[in-house]
């Protein structure tokens, strides 16, 4: 346990999904600070690939401070989505996201990449900046969301040309995203 609340939660988590052998990457506002500029967050959101006996087994071992039922883990195993816990201890929430079973999520996690997480030692698996920036313009397609489009943006304009363009450009298009990372990037000025 460390002083950092943040970091105790996510640390928490993350050596438990390690522990199960789920495999996880830290992505949303979490992931756009570590890429682009740093971002107020009052959750920590987990990308993960889990079947339904892992979920059993990590809703058997997490600490009481997390209340969720098993059950609830096993739901989301088995028919994807979301599901979010309410650190007792901090009152950080942490969302564990399905990702589902499609060429692009599969991309994504093979993708991941340790991060170190400000001045703190512990490396936690991450998206990529490449891949950050596609979820978030795939998550606003339809919602238009503002917030998803200045995370996506930050990161644009920290990251810069260090990007994979082509790689971007293939999944954009692929996800019917490609005029938004277009705009993007002509907005991001690269």
């Amino acid at each position: 346990m460390t002083d950092d609340p943040f970091i105790d939660v996510i640390t928490v988590i993350a050596d438990l999904l390690e522990l199960l052998r789920i495999p996880y990457a830290i992505t949303g506002s979490v992931a756009a600070g570590v890429h682009g500029e740093p971002v107020t967050s009052q959750d920590v959101d987990f990308a993960l690939r889990m079947t339904t006996e892992q979920a059993r087994r990590l809703g058997e071992t997490l600490p009481r401070r997390f209340y969720c039922t098993t059950e609830r883990l096993q739901e989301v195993a088995r028919e994807g989505g979301m599901i979010n816990l309410i650190d007792q201890d901090s009152q950080w929430k942490v969302d564990l996201s399905v990702l589902p079973a499609t060429p692009f999520y599969d991309s994504v996690m093979s993708r991941r990449r340790e991060e170190k997480y400000g001045t703190e030692e512990p490396l936690f698996y991450t998206v990529t900046p490449e891949d950050l920036i596609l979820m978030k313009l795939l998550w606003r397609k339809d919602t238009r969301s503002r917030k998803q489009w200045d995370n996506a943006l930050s990161v644009a304009q920290v990251k810069g040309a260090r990007m994979d363009w082509k790689y971007l450009f293939e999944q954009a298009r692929s996800l019917g995203i490609e005029q938004d990372l277009i705009d993007l990037r002509d907005e991001a000025g690269i």
